[in-house]
């Protein structure tokens, strides 16, 4: 009875592995794909939860810092994938900031605003 218990448990274990890997290879791409602009910026926010939805937002922007593409993934599996998000396309970050509330999409949104500025100030003041 054990002998079987400890199978199944280890063939979940690296279904998991697998399916962990698969979802790291579409981060992964979906990021290449986005960083492969000849100027602007690209930020990543993440926002996890210990019980319910997690979220990655990807927010690129030109060197005005206006939104030209984003992405999002939420879910709880392994199965979540990168889906366009083009509800900010078009607003700078500002007007985006002020949109933003305390949704767990909008803190990964203020996250990758957060990494997109501090990119912006190494690049006005590179001794930053």
């Amino acid at each position: 009875m054990w002998g079987w218990f400890i199978v199944v448990f280890a063939g979940v274990w690296l279904l998991q592995i697998m399916l962990t890997k698969i979802q790291l290879k579409n981060y992964q791409t979906t990021i290449k794909k986005m960083s492969n602009r000849p100027s602007g910026y690209l930020g990543v926010g993440v926002q996890k939860q210990k019980m319910g939805i997690g979220v990655i937002a990807i927010l690129v922007t030109d060197d005005a810092g206006t939104v030209v593409e984003s992405q999002l993934m939420k879910g709880v599996t392994v199965f979540s994938r990168f889906e366009d998000f083009s509800k900010y396309n078009g607003l700078t970050i500002e007007e985006l900031k002020k949109s933003l509330d305390y949704e767990p999409i909008d803190l990964a949104f203020k996250m990758a605003i957060e990494k997109i500025e501090t990119q912006m100030e190494k690049k006005i003041n590179p001794a930053v």
